[in-house]
């Protein structure tokens, strides 16, 4: 344990002490004939159980290497999720450090009322609603897997009232077969070639960098999975027109830089009236839902396509598009 920790605990015994040495002046009678010194030894008595159980959780968190711990929690992330992810979970923890620092806190010593508290700047401080909706919930998941992890740890972000509100999720557009057919031929080259793959084979944005195609197959991870099928012909020739590897056309780009040019795009389209939404590049990938489940009527050759964990998602997801389930 180090030294400033049993410092701050001190001094904090120290400042209770006094608390309680003049509640018990003015709230116990049979004490009010006592000299100050005796009553501050009462005092200490009465708050010796509470130093010894501070002391024993400061020791007990002393053991845990929270750093250690981050670095395992952050290498998993990115594991079981994207790298986006690992990068979000990643910022929300440093923002929540930093504050934490601020203070002469460790991380571990966070109490509920504590974790409100960091909401609360972090919305005063103007950042948007979904922003913090996002660190909370990476700060959240942290914990919970520490808690697993560590039996004196529990989460302090669970069943908080002060992160923001939901706002209702943007209403689902799904682009038209002539829609995608514009934004291809808008597209330069290598964009277009994104556009096709997204639209042609389900796959988000995330899963492009990592694409592969193996002769008549390709196969891509996208949040931990390996998705794979037969390569679409046209996404093919997209891929070579453009003068990209088969091997690996877009591992020279990230999924952020797609998705900006993707967004430009879009946006100049819609404010010329060529397309009737601004269209995210999910929405291509609810474009391909669409088309599959029109064309089969079989929700499980969807679920298949989309790589979802359990058929319940995808029924969701395609009532969610006003169509039967």
């Amino acid at each position: 344990m180090t030294a400033e920790l049993v410092d701050r605990i001190k001094a904090e015994r120290e400042a209770r002490v006094k608390a309680v040495v003049g509640k018990l002046a003015h709230e116990v009678p049979e004490l009010a004939d006592l000299d100050a010194a005796t009553l501050e030894k009462v005092a200490k008595v009465a708050l010796f159980d509470e130093v010894k159980g501070k002391l024993r959780r400061a020791a007990d968190l002393e053991r845990i290497d929270y750093q250690g711990e981050r670095e395992t929690f952050l290498h998993r992330a990115s594991k079981t999720g994207s790298a986006r992810t690992k990068d979000l979970y990643g910022r929300a923890l440093s923002r929540l450090e930093t504050w934490c620092s601020a203070r002469g806190i460790s991380p571990l010593e966070l109490t509920p009322a504590r974790a409100d508290d960091w909401i609360a700047d972090l919305r005063a401080q103007g950042k948007a609603p979904a922003t913090v909706s996002v660190d909370v919930a990476a700060a959240s998941s942290f914990w919970t897997w520490m808690e697993r992890r560590h039996a004196e740890l529990h989460n302090p972000f669970r069943g908080t009232k002060a992160r923001p509100a939901r706002k209702a999720a943007r209403k689902l557009a799904v682009p038209s077969e002539t829609e995608i057919r514009l934004l291809e031929a808008e597209a330069d080259p290598i964009l277009r070639a994104a556009i096709v793959v997204m639209a042609q084979g389900g796959l988000r944005v995330g899963a492009l960098p990592s694409l592969s195609i193996n002769g008549a197959r390709w196969s891509a991870m996208t949040k931990g999975k390996e998705q794979s099928g037969k390569v679409p012909e046209e996404a093919r020739d997209a891929i070579q027109r453009a003068g990209l590897s088969l091997r690996l056309p877009f591992g020279d780009f990230t999924a952020t830089r797609i998705l900006d040019r993707f967004r430009y795009l879009v946006r100049k389209l819609c404010a010329a009236g060529r397309i009737t939404a601004l269209y995210s590049v999910h929405d291509l990938r609810h474009a391909f839902a669409v088309r599959l489940y029109q064309e089969t009527r079989d929700v499980y050759a969807v679920k298949t396509a989309l790589t979802h964990a359990n058929v319940s998602v995808t029924e969701t997801y395609l009532r969610s598009l006003g169509m039967e389930g």
